[in-house]
């Protein structure tokens, strides 16, 4: 039984009954202290006898040792949950007993902590403490100390020191400075709650003593690494071998249009199959404040009523909180609403569901928070389950992140949102056939350099990556290496000390950490070597797994790498001049390229060669040097994408039927635009690296009223090849006209016609015309010239190709006025898009068919369906006519044709369509309407939640019943086979024609 005893709004508790008992008085603190020296044992549990963890003996040995050296320098503890922080805490005071502060996140945490010093937990029980022995008196701060003779009155009989970080700062400056002086040493528990300032003020007051901070994580909750150095770590793969902590069942739920409304429906059906299966579960729902909890508990209330939900916050009475506790322990009720309450010091192993609906910032540590529910407990307790709305901007990547921060949590979670097709299903192969994997290094949050030399062999290769043991030696970080037998894969981390470039010092370098991948086909007969070590051509490695008749692949031959690159321009050259001495060397980059081309070129030796365009449906960049090495500024997701990627290399780099003059002369070399370009301008979009970058936090602003980057749309004002190259950027509030200006020696400068308007960034805000002229925009003319963001002109030198008058199809339009395109939300018949809506619904069994119109759009129509491992989405855009009757009318194809080549990268990535289809279906939702035709919001969510593991196949549409088939001039059909054919070239879309007869 703890007695306590109040003391200027504070509390001095110590043990009245039982071992180390103090009976009705507390014994003064050097009497404590003398009773517990001598009295700490080394007691190790057993599977026949109780004691310490391995965990906590191997913490309270890093400890001992930190102790013995007197650094200065703080120490970290990393222990998961459930593995017995506090008890490694009361051990190591126990084996030294003196004046110990400990400082911890929260009131619940206080009262926990204060409790077990003064009952000093398990150990007497397991014989850690024997003899005749004394706990500790432990005051509890509750409140501020203001002056140092309060200080020493309440510490005069105290042993240990309990309090929380805001107590510690409601204190004067000379009380806390006392107390602190007063104490030997600091623990901080759960240390990953405290900010860094905070973190730092304490540490402060410890100058020069020990400090050690215990947490289940080294991050804080602002996701930075915490200070102090990690004297010890135990693996949470040991923790959940061991049974100390259990497997989490990791679920991202999409964020639909109320994600909290999806959370709380999945956590409770986990609920009820939990139940179902005879398990005895809780579920445990984190909200960032009081009234969230207030909002949530409604929904639960709702969806669970069975389970007679309460809720447990600083917004209810202490009597209260404890009555809804009590329900949960008698299982009156199943299911609790908290905000942060139930995090530390409350220990109910029952809790195994976990619904975030308000995730930290840091991953580890909401999971961390889930973690102190996943104990493994008896045969009625189950594995864990996490459920984390996820926004549906993109796959959740904070599970990349976490497994960076410590690689077991591979081990620890089960990823259950993953979907089994397409490339995911490759990947999961892959990395299953990995029969030994580094501890050190997660092997999900390696993310390769698209990069890689070349071997071949004279004979058959061989297969030995255990040789990279010997060759490595003690430069290895990773002591195991990851071996994929089935595929023939080997990757490892290596530690290279280099000399500082600053100085002349023998006693330290430079500690850089090499990424190292081999992979070998011997079915195409190559080896591929990926390694962020640029200064060598690796044959050590290559002999070494793959045998010593190797040979690297060098010379001019890497240049047909290039021929996989359609369209390709040219954006850095290397030239080598082999008699000047004063010029050996050099790089031509931007508009010197055409002079490395054309001039200097033609006499010198090219050493590399580094171009973009499209290949595979998409847009690409390819390098080549002489020297062997094969590169690209694609960044792989993992070391599978690698791997596809690099066995395109030998083959075509070796292939003969490739001519290296076609290569050469392939080029589509870049002309500065010094002069309006006299065609016709069809399009105008985003550069394609800034629509892959589009966020909400990027917006255009004019007159006080302000929209995303994602809501505008560009759009000419003219098509015709004389006039101003002149655009709009419209929202759905208002336009901004904006036109070129060309020059003579700089590039081309955008500028309003009338008003500016502004971009606002997270770093402030300004013009938006010195935006669009410092990014650029892409604008497509007539004769398949293209007007790059750099400034550039790319025109592809070609006979004009001709769209053939049979693949122009038709429909019925009878009834239909084809001066009028959109059916509008009263969806009318009498259309073009409801027509054409009817038209494309009936030709296949469409999971989605969507009426996108408006700014922003992707098209008029968007029809969507999954086959086997691929996405088919058809993207229509219907044009109205100028005239009652259709005809030969070039000027009715403009516009079309330009929309159909406009965000061509959106529609050539998976994600990215299908993300911003759903955006904006999501939003006229919430405004009370929908564009939705065939399908519902769940199955849209679905399909972008899986767009990244399938191949899409897009089909563009153009709907123009203002056009003849019989009647289409051969300028018609020029303009729409240039348009066909840039569709194709580019990112592998077909193109349709659908038109009146």
């Amino acid at each position: 039984m703890i007695e306590r005893r109040d003391i200027d709004d504070n509390e001095l508790w110590w043990l009245g009954e039982g071992p180390g008992a103090h009976a009705d008085e507390p014994r003064d603190s050097e009497t404590v202290a003398a009773s517990l020296a001598g009295r700490f044992r080394f007691v190790e549990e057993s599977e026949s006898s109780a004691g310490l963890r391995h965990p906590q003996l191997g913490a309270l040995h890093a400890i001992l040792a930190y102790r013995s050296t007197e650094e200065d320098e703080p120490i970290t503890v990393v222990m998961p949950t459930g593995t017995g922080k506090t008890e490694t805490m009361l051990a190591a005071y126990c084996h030294s007993p003196s004046r110990t502060l400990v400082v911890v996140p929260s009131d619940a945490l206080r009262t926990q902590i204060a409790e077990k010093f003064a009952t000093l937990g398990v150990l007497p029980a397991v014989g850690a403490v024997v003899d005749d022995f004394m706990c500790p008196v432990v005051l509890v701060v509750k409140s501020g100390l203001q002056t140092v003779d309060q200080v020493e009155r309440l510490l005069t009989p105290a042993n240990v020191v309990v309090a929380t970080a805001q107590a510690l700062n409601a204190c004067s400056d000379e009380a806390r400075t006392r107390l602190a002086q007063s104490c030997r040493r600091l623990f901080v528990d759960e240390a990953h709650h405290l900010g860094a300032r905070t973190w730092k003020e304490v540490v402060d007051l410890f100058g020069g003593r020990e400090v050690v901070q215990f947490t289940a994580t080294p991050y804080r909750e602002d996701g930075r690494h915490l200070g102090g150095r990690i004297a010890y770590a135990y693996p949470l793969r040991l923790a959940q071998v061991h049974g100390y902590f259990a497997r989490i069942n990791y679920h991202s739920v999409i964020d639909l249009t109320d994600p909290d409304r999806a959370v709380a429906t999945a956590a409770v059906e986990q609920l009820r199959a939990d139940l179902e299966s005879g398990l005895d579960h809780l579920l445990m729902a984190r909200v960032r404040s009081v009234e969230r909890a207030k909002e949530i508990i409604k929904l639960y209330e709702e969806i669970g009523s069975e389970f007679a939900p309460v809720r447990i916050d600083t917004g209810m009475a202490e009597s209260t909180r404890r009555k809804h506790r009590d329900k949960l322990f008698n299982r009156d009720s199943r299911i609790v609403v908290c905000v942060n309450m139930l995090g530390e010091g409350f220990d109910l192993p029952a809790l195994k569901i976990a619904a975030i609906h308000d995730p930290q910032k840091s991953l580890a540590v909401t999971l961390q928070f889930v973690g102190r529910f996943t104990r493994v407990g008896d045969d009625s307790l189950g594995e864990a389950s996490a459920f984390v709305p996820l926004q549906v901007a993109g796959v959740d990547e904070r599970l990349r992140k976490l497994y960076g921060e410590d690689a077991d949590w591979n081990e620890v979670i089960r990823d259950l949102t993953e979907h089994g097709v397409g490339q995911e299903k490759d990947r999961t192969e892959f990395e299953l056939a990995f029969g030994s994997v580094p501890r050190e290094v997660a092997m999900r949050s390696i993310h390769p350099k698209m990069s890689t030399v070349t071997y071949q062999a004279a004979t058959s290769l061989t297969w030995n990556p255990e040789s990279i043991y010997d060759l490595f030696e003690d430069r290895l970080l990773t002591t195991r290496l990851g071996i994929n037998n089935k595929d023939k894969v080997v990757w490892w981390v290596s530690r290279e000390a280099t000399p500082v470039r600053w100085g002349d010092f023998a006693s330290f370098n430079e500690l850089v950490h090499h990424l190292h991948v081999v992979h070998v086909d011997d079915a195409a007969g190559f080896l591929y070597i990926n390694s962020t070590n640029n200064d060598s051509m690796h044959e050590d490695i290559a002999k070494a797994v793959g045998g010593d008749s190797v040979a690297l692949v060098k010379g001019e031959t890497v240049y047909r790498i290039l021929s996989k690159v359609k369209r390709r321009v040219p954006t850095n050259v290397g030239l080598l001049d082999s008699v000047s001495r004063n010029r050996r060397f050099s790089m031509h980059v931007g508009q010197d390229v055409l002079h490395a081309w054309r001039g200097e070129g033609g006499t010198k030796m090219k050493t590399n060669i580094f171009a973009h365009g499209f290949s595979d449906q998409r847009a690409v960049s390819f390098g080549a040097s002489r020297k062997g090495r094969v590169w690209s500024h694609e960044q792989a997701r993992d070391i599978h994408d690698w791997v596809r990627w690099a066995r395109q290399v030998g083959p075509t780099i070796t292939d003969t039927s490739i001519s290296l003059d076609s290569v050469m002369s392939g080029f589509l070399l870049p002309e500065p635009a010094r002069e309006r370009p006299p065609y016709v301008p069809l399009s105008i979009e985003w550069p394609y690296q800034l629509v892959a970058t589009f966020s909400d936090r990027r917006k255009v602003s004019y007159n006080e009223q302000s929209f995303s980057l994602l809501d505008t749309e560009l759009s000419l004002t003219d098509h015709t090849a004389d006039q101003p190259v002149r655009f709009e950027v419209k929202t759905p509030s208002w336009a901004l006209e904006f036109e070129f200006e060309f020059y003579e020696d700089d590039p081309p400068a955008i500028r309003p016609v009338t008003h500016d308007g502004q971009i606002v960034t997270p770093s402030g805000t300004g013009s938006l015309a010195a935006f669009l002229t410092a990014h650029g925009l892409l604008v497509t003319f007539e004769n398949e010239l293209v007007l790059v963001e750099q400034g550039f002109l790319l025109k592809p030198d070609r006979e004009r190709r001709l769209f053939p008058t049979d693949a122009i199809e038709t429909i019925d339009w009878s009834g239909v006025n084809i001066k009028r395109e959109s059916q509008g939300a009263e969806r009318d018949p009498a259309t073009i898009q409801h027509r054409a809506i009817q038209a494309l619904s009936a030709e296949e069994e469409w999971e989605i068919v969507l009426d996108d119109d408006g700014t922003g759009e992707l098209a008029d129509i968007a029809l969507l369906r999954r086959t086997d491992d691929g996405l088919e989405v058809l993207l229509a855009h219907c044009k109205y006519s100028s005239k009652d009757k259709p005809g030969a009318r070039i000027e009715d194809l403009y516009d079309v044709c330009g929309q159909s080549m406009k965000t061509n990268r959106a529609k050539s990535m998976p994600e990215l369509l299908t993300k911003r289809l759903f955006r904006r279906e999501q939003k006229r939702q919430a405004a009370g309407g929908s564009g939705l035709i065939v399908g519902d919001i769940e199955t849209l969510a679905t399909i972008v939640r899986e767009a990244r593991y399938r191949v899409l196949q897009v089909t563009v549409a153009i709907i123009q019943p203002g056009m003849s088939k019989s009647g289409a001039s051969e300028d018609m059909r020029a303009l729409l086979g240039a348009t066909d054919r840039f569709l194709g070239e580019t990112h592998g879309m077909k193109l349709r024609v659908i038109a009146s007869s």
